[in-house]
């Protein structure tokens, strides 16, 4: 008799990939499982894409909390994922949620509270970064005059982005010339926070690096926080909305130090989706977080490697092998546009 597992995915959004290469798993493990979608939007790309779809509240809705601790308590999901950086926060930072889950017995990958909180807030990462060794654009406000100036000495374009933004929001590469123009612009379009406006202080100012920005998943181990198991990389080679659209594999080895720094320090469990520049000497800077299965992981799972198997696989104490977090590298990928009926009314 075949053993039973339940996968709870968060905010699959537009990642139907994602429902099928953990229902892969499950066959490549000789399991019987289900994949189960909670979302807001019931007539969102992935909520009846699931083998079961649930309706959540939105995760700022006071009864989100409630909703979801009985979901699981109901259906005694062996993984939880979310897809959705403002529900990780909540989840992570601003409730104890993921504990709360953590302690029903679900795997819930994930990194400490403090990174969880570094990942959405760009100057705190750049903070973090810097306090542990890893390299990463001098990160200075909106506001910051003196900062910007001595940036401009240094470089002659600058990036200018939202601090709390997800997705490359309010991102520009401007002359230095173009500055205060683009922090304006910026402001504009910032997320708002509580009780203000917004202002630039809620936009960062970077210098621009050199060399070519890659993609790279790092994992941590599912029972021993902070101890890498798999870095896996890849070369953006086109870009569309903040998110890659065409890549190609490569050698994870430029970026293994860094991996091992990160994932130590924000005792790291599961996949977490970062962005290095690596310049002509070989050296890789950090440039963003994400704590989540990120836009660019398709491409080195259709490389080979398979991390919905690993955690499918340790979620039950069973052997993933080592062919999970290997990878042919040059196979190039490229996404494209598709559509499916999710409601009729």
């Amino acid at each position: 008799m075949t053993r039973e597992i339940t996968v709870v995915i968060g905010s699959a959004g537009r990642r139907l990939y994602l429902i099928d290469w953990f229902r892969e798993a499950f066959a490549s493990l000789g399991l019987r499982g289900r994949v189960v979608v909670t979302e807001n939007d019931p007539t969102s790309s992935a909520a009846s894409y699931g083998d079961v779809a649930r309706r959540l509240p939105r995760y700022a809705d006071p009864t989100y909390g409630e909703a979801l601790l009985a979901l699981v308590d109901e259906l005694e999901p062996s993984v939880f994922v979310s897809i959705n950086d403002y529900e990780l926060m909540h989840l992570h930072v601003n409730t104890d949620l993921a504990e709360q889950i953590r302690q029903r017995g679900v795997l819930v990958p994930g990194v400490s509270r403090a990174w969880q909180n570094s990942c959405a807030d760009k100057l705190l990462m750049a903070g973090l970064l810097e306090g542990i060794g890893v390299p990463t654009p001098t990160t200075v406000t909106g506001d910051d005059h003196e900062g910007i100036a001595a940036l401009a000495a240094l470089s002659d374009e600058l990036v200018v982005k939202h601090r709390l933004g997800s997705g490359s929001s309010g991102l520009a590469v401007v002359p230095v010339s173009e500055v205060s123009e683009a922090v304006s612009t910026a402001i504009r379009s910032a997320p708002q926070t509580a009780g203000r406006a917004a202002s630039g202080a809620d936009v960062v100012v970077q210098g621009k690096l050199a060399g070519v920005e890659h993609g790279v998943d790092i994992v941590g181990d599912l029972s021993a926080p902070g101890d890498l198991v798999a870095v896996l990389a890849r070369r953006k080679d086109r870009m569309r909305a903040g998110e890659t659209d065409k890549a190609v594999t490569v050698a994870p080895e430029p970026f293994r130090r860094n991996a091992e720094l990160i994932a130590h320090a924000s005792e790291l469990t599961g996949l977490i989706d970062v962005d290095m520049f690596l310049d002509d000497t070989g050296s890789a800077s950090v440039i963003d977080i994400n704590p989540r299965f990120g836009g660019g992981y398709p491409f080195v799972h259709l490389a080979g490697a398979d991390v919905p198997r690993y955690y499918v696989a340790r979620a039950l104490g069973l052997e993933a092998g080592e062919d999970w977090r290997e990878y042919e590298q040059g196979v190039v990928s490229a996404k494209y546009e598709s559509v499916r009926v999710t409601a009729r009314s």
